[in-house]
């Protein structure tokens, strides 16, 4: 009888800890109690694209902390970049656009003399390529908003063939570089149907280090293309593209 009393005490003991514990695994751990929703939480793989085929597929997405532009690079990152860059490699007449993505809570905020931070952000990614031997006028600088702040896409990856419109007359490439050099601005300098040169912080960080280059490099010069819309005539447009070119001149 007292042997039987012990063992039922013992038993009630163990369901004073076995029930507590199953609870925490299966409904805080798991998330497996009451109600559950479905959804795809899955996180898009990290990739790189050459039209509608993935030349490079399922590796980890890369991750940035709010306001940054340096990614936190796993070692699964750094086995992508190495891929990417062996593929430029090998195949000399593929190049690649890179374009950074940044959150709706981080519009409006510049990085030196990048605009955005999505810019920011594809420059730094193009020095990593660089760094595995990748010549900079073989990458492009794109980017875009991203419509929620969990920026699960944070940089693409596309690969394309230049075309002979593609160059300019001087033999660069017309599609945007966003380097130093080959500098484009697409913040709102100009209100509409304006020639008035408002610059943004991004741009006056730029000019300084463009005075600095000048006094460096005395056979340099400096050409500036000024932009319109498409409201209005090509004969009008031309000529506010040249006003607009004349007062960044100025400034």
């Amino acid at each position: 009888m007292r042997k039987a009393l012990i063992l039922g005490i013992g038993f009630l003991f163990s369901l004073l800890f076995i029930i507590p514990g199953r609870y925490t695994y299966v409904c805080l751990i798991q998330n497996n109690c009451g109600t559950t929703i479905a959804t795809d939480a899955a996180v898009p793989s990290l990739k790189m694209m050459d039209g509608d085929s993935a030349i490079l597929n399922g590796y980890e997405q890369l991750t940035y902390g709010l306001g940054s532009i340096a990614p936190d690079l796993s070692l699964d990152n750094e086995a992508f970049l190495d891929k990417v860059a062996a593929y430029m490699l090998a195949n000399p007449e593929k190049n690649l656009t890179i374009t950074g993505r940044y959150r709706p809570s981080e519009e409006g905020k510049s990085f030196g003399m990048y605009e955005n931070l999505g810019i920011a952000r594809a420059n730094l990614i193009r020095d990593y390529l660089i760094k595995r031997g990748i010549p900079i006028e073989r990458m492009s600088l794109d980017h875009e908003a991203a419509t929620s702040d969990d920026l699960s896409v944070p940089v693409k990856f596309n690969l394309f063939v230049p075309r002979p419109e593609d160059y300019s007359e001087d033999g660069g490439l017309v599609k945007t570089q966003f380097r130093f050099d080959n500098m484009t601005f697409s913040d709102a300098n100009f209100a509409f149907n304006s020639a008035e040169f408002k610059p943004g912080s991004a741009f006056n960080v730029w000019a300084d280090s463009v005075i600095t280059f000048f006094d460096l490099n005395e056979d340099k010069s400096l050409r500036i293309i000024g932009h319109t819309d498409n409201i209005g005539t090509v004969v009008y447009n031309e000529d506010l593209g040249l006003r607009r070119a004349q007062s960044a001149k100025s400034f």
